[in-house]
């Protein structure tokens, strides 16, 4: 099984909450999407942590590299 992308992982998340934020769904219901929900935020969350990381790693490694480009 291959691996969901970020945006696919979004697009559920922004449509579990369209569904929650209508409330037509029952408390069993509510309780799986809910869980399902934190998931993917947790998930998403990590994602972006790591890109900020990995942009903040790249960013020095240009600028150590090449510090007469600054202005």
């Amino acid at each position: 099984m291959s691996e969901r992308s970020f945006e696919q992982d979004q697009a559920e998340l922004e449509a579990i909450v369209e569904r929650l934020e209508r409330g037509e769904v029952e408390l069993e219901e509510l309780a799986r999407l809910w869980e399902r929900g934190e998931l993917l935020c947790r998930r998403l969350a990590a994602e972006l942590s790591d890109t900020q990381g990995r942009i903040e790693e790249l960013a020095r490694q240009l600028e150590a590299e090449a510090p007469e480009r600054r202005t």
